[in-house]
């Protein structure tokens, strides 16, 4: 992470004017039922100018732990790839806290049902009003960044089922689980993922987007495969040329990275750029 980082506390941010820096925060509102330690939330940025009115969001979903309820916030923070100090575009980027279920598992309710939507809110006036002195009060988002690891991936889908503020970028890193066919459809899920594919590819090229997945074979191949196929089914429609630049940014690939480190690996080169090419050979 880049820049000073604070503590949590009254206020729980610190900014110069300007600079990049990160801050926890406590008590969060929205994620008050998530049963799980403090700090809550973590947000870290890049060079804000002073009379920025918006900038982009990237929201990062953690995945399991195997410290189980007594998880430190810090811990994912440290393997989520949320590394600003290549993105050229000012940004903001937050990590909830998600909420233990059992186990190592966890996973994000308060984010359904819009809920992603208030969190993003939420950060933006916190932030703000820290910087309002010598900036304008309100900030509103222009691009988000949904970036989901593992155990993330699928509470990832589920979260822009219902939000009214569609990502632009989706990098999922080895996220793809699906569901448990004992109860009910392994694919669930890839209808609402082919939906918002649909709406952003409608978006191109005026508003650039992207959907980079990332797995391994054995953790979540098969709905990671499935999802390659419906970049393929839908790139077919468009000219080779058109298709040939959409799919460095619309894209499947197996890597060769362990699955503990493929966010921390990957996250920093796709957030400064979505069409990334990765050299597995090195």
């Amino acid at each position: 992470m880049t820049g000073s980082q604070t503590g949590f506390g009254p206020t729980g941010i610190s900014v110069e004017a300007g600079q990049p820096g990160a801050a926890y925060l406590g008590d969060t509102p929205l994620l008050r039922t998530h049963a799980g330690t403090q700090p809550d939330l973590f947000l870290c940025w890049n060079a804000i100018p002073r009379d920025a009115a918006a900038i982009d969001v990237a929201v990062h979903l953690h995945g399991f732990s195997r410290q189980g309820g007594a998880m430190p916030l810090a811990e994912k923070v440290a393997r989520s790839g949320l590394d600003l100090s290549r993105r050229a575009r000012p940004t903001l980027a937050l990590l909830p806290r998600g909420n233990w279920l059992r186990y190592s598992w966890y996973d994000f309710p308060a984010l359904l049902g819009g809920g992603l939507d208030r969190l993003v809110d939420y950060a933006l006036d916190r932030f703000a009003a820290v910087r309002s002195a010598s900036s304008p009060a309100r900030l509103r988002a222009d691009r988000l960044i949904l970036t989901a690891h593992s155990g993330g991936g699928m509470p990832a889908i589920d979260a822009i089922t219902d939000a009214e503020r569609a990502p632009d970028e989706l990098h999922v890193f080895d996220g793809l689980y699906g569901r448990d066919p004992a109860t009910g459809d392994p694919m669930r899920g890839l209808d609402t993922l082919e939906r918002w594919l649909d709406q952003r590819l409608a978006m191109e090229p005026q508003r650039q987007g992207a959907l980079r997945v990332l797995y391994l074979e054995r953790q979540t191949g098969p709905f990671s495969r499935e999802v390659g196929r419906s970049i393929a089914r839908r790139l077919a429609a468009f000219d080779p040329d058109v298709a040939a630049q959409l799919g460095r940014r619309y894209r499947v690939e197996p890597v060769p990275v362990p699955h503990a480190q493929i966010a921390q690996y990957c996250g920093p080169d796709l957030l400064a750029a979505a069409n990334m090419d990765f050299d597995w050979s090195s």
